[in-house]
């Protein structure tokens, strides 16, 4: 009994891992942003073999859907959370250009409109 207790706990973090993603969050669109709507790969992001669901959600995902990011990531103060849009940046950008300098390919990092989509514009 005690080694079945064992290897399920073993294989909890696999579990949690291989979590589905409801389909309505495979892709996630930042509409509110002001230089253009930002397309966010949900579902290709989660299943990079490096990437952890608490690399961005670093609160957890235990609550469905996990908490907004907005509740908390609201200020300008230094020793506080910094504004969401702050977050993001210093999160995807951070992360795309250490990808990138190990020698992976990674999302685009110089040019905001790679990103950041006007309406009748065709990402490229």
């Amino acid at each position: 009994m005690r080694l079945i207790a064992h290897v399920l706990l073993l294989l909890l973090p696999v579990a949690i891992h291989a979590a589905e993603i409801p389909p309505e969050k495979e892709i996630i669109f930042f509409e509110s942003a002001k230089l253009g709507t930002v397309t966010f790969l949900h579902k290709m992001h989660a299943n990079l073999q490096d990437v952890e669901c608490t690399t961005c959600h670093h609160r957890g995902v235990e609550e469905s859907p996990p908490e907004d990011c907005h509740n908390c990531h609201t200020s300008e103060q230094a020793d506080e959370a910094p504004k969401a849009i702050k977050a993001f940046h210093i999160r995807c950008r951070g992360c795309h250009e250490y990808t990138v300098e190990t020698g992976k390919k990674a999302g685009p990092v110089k040019k905001c409109t790679l990103c950041h989509v006007k309406p009748g514009r065709d990402i490229k």
